[in-house]
């Protein structure tokens, strides 16, 4: 019983972490929010993950990671798309990339996705006009831009997204 205590305290504390950072970035963030609203005291917090930037780390790799939707290089319209309506759905995900491109800075590779996507290009999939990083970057920013968009038209804003991400990489 005491493991699956834990584990929801620390399911709880990744919760609560989300929402956190979500709404004020890292450097707004609060451990003492963060550990009221997972109904545990701030140092239980500290205990679990050592500070704001080992629990922002976690919540990039398991509640972000695991709600991201499929890449593939070879359909980034596709990806495109698929990003735009998880992040339509749940405009969480774009604020808290948001906030990490901010106060991050460089601090986030994708390398597996470049490498994918120098790949494609290599083999004449998509468009080597820009390069691999440029393209990814372009990509996340079109499907990233109606993020905030409320309301009708959200059909079309996400034939927008993959009509325009087609015409950068298409060859």
């Amino acid at each position: 019983m005491h493991s699956r205590d834990r584990e929801r305290t620390r399911r709880r504390l990744l919760d609560a972490a989300f929402v956190e950072f979500a709404a004020h970035g890292i450097a707004g963030a609060r451990m003492e929010r963060i550990a009221r609203i997972a109904r545990c005291s701030a140092g239980l917090a500290y205990n679990y993950y050592g500070g704001k930037d080992e629990l922002f780390d976690a919540v990039q790799s398991e509640v972000v990671g695991a709600a991201m939707v499929e890449f593939d290089a070879r359909d980034l319209p596709g990806y495109a798309a698929r990003l735009y309506d998880l992040q339509h759905r749940h405009p969480e995900f774009a604020r808290l990339a948001t906030w990490q491109r901010l106060e991050r800075r460089g601090s986030v590779s994708r390398v597996a996705e470049v490498e994918a996507i120098r790949s494609a290009q290599e083999s004449g999939v998509v468009s080597a006009r820009f390069s691999a990083e440029h393209v990814l970057q372009l990509v996340l920013a079109v499907a990233s831009m109606w993020s905030n968009g409320t309301g009708s038209g959200h059909l079309e804003r996400r034939r927008s997204v993959e009509e325009a991400v087609r015409r950068l990489v298409e060859p």
